[in-house]
């Protein structure tokens, strides 16, 4: 067993129901990123259009990526059937 795989925590149960009152015109600057939840689901802490430049965001900002949410915010404007 990898001593360095540390197992991500239950999320918090606060988690739903904060995202569902985090206003909806605000997540459209987020359109077509990748965005990281802040734990409870109170506020986005960081987003990128890259995932991987977001973990390192959180990272350079003192934040461990396995302590958010990853989510992804669907651009309204593009298609994403391919």
């Amino acid at each position: 067993m990898n001593a360095d795989i540390r197992p991500a925590p239950w999320i918090d149960a606060r988690f739903l129901e904060n995202q569902r009152r985090f206003p909806p015109k605000e997540l459209l600057r987020y359109q077509g990123q990748y965005i990281a939840w802040s734990w409870d689901g109170s506020q986005i802490l960081a987003a990128d259009v890259d995932r991987r430049a977001l973990d390192k965001k959180l990272r350079d900002g003192g934040v461990d990526p396995l302590q958010v949410i990853h989510d992804f915010v669907e651009d309204s404007n593009l298609s994403y059937v391919g």
